[in-house]
């Protein structure tokens, strides 16, 4: 089953993408657009095979993931296609420093996080693609996103751990 693993990695991580934006719609109708909470099976999943698959097949997938994200939903190539492998990159980075257990492995889910949704608001407030206060960002969109992603951690961390290692 492992050896098959490097052909359905790319599929899932493909799908939980999807899996992502329908989560992150469906949060912002329920709140009416007052809170933007964005969803990340796909960090998630990546989180638990960066333990099981080579840096490189990882990052590589990331990336050409990242060109699909920018290509759909933004329409510029570049923010995704960047931040999704500097996450992977990251995931591997924190690997090597310390030991992974399943506090590490959450807290390192909670930085993961804030960085990517600060890099990302970031690069598209500095290329005026949105204009977004930082009060807002904080309150309405990092706050939930997080809330949301550790209940996701929570529920889904096992599953994805069973799921990747085999």
């Amino acid at each position: 089953m492992k050896k098959y693993a490097v052909y359905y990695l790319p599929i899932l991580l493909f799908i939980l993408m999807l899996l992502d934006s329908h989560i992150t719609s469906f949060i912002t109708s329920l709140s009416r657009g007052v809170y933007l909470a964005n969803s990340h099976f796909i960090f998630l999943a990546a989180l638990i095979a960066s333990n099981y698959f080579p840096k490189r097949y990882m990052l590589i997938t990331m990336t050409i993931l990242g060109l699909v994200y920018d290509s759909y939903y933004i329409g510029v190539i570049g923010v995704y296609a960047v931040a999704f492998p500097l996450v992977v990159y990251l995931m591997y980075a924190m690997g090597d420093i310390i030991h992974t257990n399943i506090f590490t492995l959450f807290f390192g889910w909670v930085i993961l996080i804030t960085i990517f949704e600060v890099y990302s608001i970031l690069v598209q407030w500095i290329f005026q693609f949105s204009t977004i206060s930082s009060l807002f960002f904080i309150t309405r969109y990092l706050g939930p996103t997080l809330l949301l992603n550790i209940l996701l951690f929570i529920l889904f961390n096992w599953p994805f751990k069973k799921l990747l290692s085999r």
